[in-house]
């Protein structure tokens, strides 16, 4: 960084174990620590953010300040500009992954930032591919005879930072339990809960068997559904409300007027956006999203830290690393608004125990 007086240090996910050394080495340095993510707005757009994503994000949390930055911003385009490519994913995962696993002993003490083999993901996503149909027929089916009032839970994966670091609990198994036993004890006695698997997740847990197993265990098993298959916008339709823990599934959720509650600091963790509450209360106190906020939330996070573009499209990437570099290059990165801290979901965090 000194020999060649670099100005800033780019890196997708700052939490990650080597990004983390090197996000430190510039920190000590003064300099700018940028760091890109999928977006938080799908499927088309990127993160690129000041200092860090999730919990490290400057992005405000104070309604106020968001509505200051949407007042000059244009109105956000939802319109699908670069459809998922397929096979691309594949693609690009075996050629970085393969070569790591074949050819280890060039770089023998380098360690990958996932949890499992890549072996083990292929043949889990083998599987899955196998029996999609079944999955979503079988989800179809749940969707058919399920009537309001029902609640939703939108599962992580594992290997997921947003799990690992950035927030309190260990893994999604702690996470169910906790919304488990806070569903029934407090949630009213005529209401269900949907389980929802997240669609990349293919880690070894049979999430089939464990999470009717969790919910027995909480005295639940009567009246949890686990599913593994339709969109967002079908379990949304008609739900009470959404439980994540931080996942930006929830933003479906917001969009559609659903109350929603964040068990950890979330980019749209605001007050007039989320349930502010405790969990134990939500299932009966919680009420919808102001539609106002919320789309000037959608308008301020676009202008400050979204850009156009997805790596699920040749296009796609393409798009996104010009605005990327645009914005690097004129210095506007994180502008208007989210540029300075300290991040201000810092607090929250702390009161979890979170790192």
């Amino acid at each position: 960084m000194e020999k060649h007086g670099i100005d800033a240090v780019l890196m997708h996910s700052e939490r990650r174990p080597y990004h983390l050394e090197a996000a430190a080495e510039a920190r000590r340095r003064g300099i700018d620590v940028l760091v890109t993510e999928l977006g938080y707005l799908r499927p088309d757009w990127m993160t690129l953010e000041v200092n860090g994503n999730s919990v490290d994000s400057l992005f405000p949390t104070d309604p106020d300040a968001i509505r200051a930055i949407a007042a000059g911003a244009p109105e956000v385009e939802t319109g699908v500009l670069y459809p998922r490519e397929a096979g691309l994913e594949t693609v690009d995962d075996l050629s970085n992954s393969l070569p790591n696993v074949f050819l280890w002993f060039l770089y023998p003490h380098y360690r990958a930032h996932g949890l499992y083999h890549p072996f083990v993901a292929y043949a889990r996503f083998l599987w899955r591919e196998g029996h999609k149909g079944a999955r979503d027929a079988a989800a179809q089916e749940v969707r058919d005879r399920l009537k309001p009032p029902f609640f939703l839970f939108a599962m992580q994966t594992d290997t997921d930072f947003q799990i690992r670091a950035n927030s309190q609990l260990e893994n999604m198994a702690e996470a169910l339990g906790e919304v488990f036993a806070s569903f029934a004890a407090h949630a009213p006695p005529d209401a269900r809960l949907v389980v929802k698997k997240h669609p990349g997740d293919l880690g070894p847990v049979d999430w089939d068997a464990t999470v009717p197993a969790i919910a027995m265990v909480a005295g639940i098993g009567d009246r949890v559904d686990f599913v593994d298959g339709l969109g967002m916008d079908r379990w949304c339709a008609d739900a009470a409300g959404l439980v994540t823990v931080n996942s930006s599934a929830a933003l479906d959720a917001l969009a559609a007027g659903l109350p929603t509650f964040a068990m950890s600091p979330a980019i749209y963790d605001v007050p007039g956006l989320t349930f502010q509450g405790t969990l134990d209360a939500f299932w009966r106190e919680a009420t919808p999203p102001d539609p106002d906020l919320f789309r000037d939330f959608r308008k301020a996070l676009v202008a400050a830290i979204q850009v156009r573009g997805t790596i699920y499209s040749r296009a796609g990437t393409v798009r996104a690393a010009e605005e990327m570099a645009a914005r690097i290059a004129a210095g506007t990165v994180g502008h208007p608004g989210a540029t300075e801290g300290p991040p201000p979901r810092y607090g929250r965090a702390r009161a979890l125990g979170i790192r």
